[in-house]
């Protein structure tokens, strides 16, 4: 099946959100490839050398916020279809959003199961 070769990047300061998104999408579809980052820059330097399907990236981050992040992945010039992950929808970061031609779109944490099959979907 197609989505079964997907691979999804996590780009998340908050381990616990990288262990429940790691629960409940093994529970989907254990054929996904799923790499978790807490830093940023480690991030950057793995896309800059692989390909993913969908990078799921944190706005609030202490190294560098979400946006830093966009902009130096187009610096690289790394492609990516990037979903933002945030707390709380700020309308000021709907805003923001709209710099980004990578960026499709954004998803509340916690991310639910129903989420995740819209992801997959894609």
């Amino acid at each position: 099946m197609e989505q079964d070769r997907k691979t999804i990047v996590f780009v998340d300061d908050d381990k616990v959100q990288h262990m429940i998104n790691r629960r409940i999408l093994e529970k989907m579809n254990r054929g996904l490839k799923m790499v978790f980052f807490e830093d940023p820059y480690d991030a950057l330097e793995w896309l800059s050398n692989n390909y993913t399907d969908v990078i799921l990236l944190d706005i609030n981050m202490p190294k560098m916020d979400g946006w830093d992040f966009l902009k130096r992945m187009e610096a690289k010039g790394i492609k990516g279809n990037v979903k933002m992950l945030t707390a709380s929808m700020d309308p000021n970061d709907l805003n923001k959003s709209k710099e980004f031609k990578q960026i499709s779109g954004f998803l509340i944490k916690p991310i639910q199961e129903q989420n995740f099959m819209e992801l997959l979907a894609d």
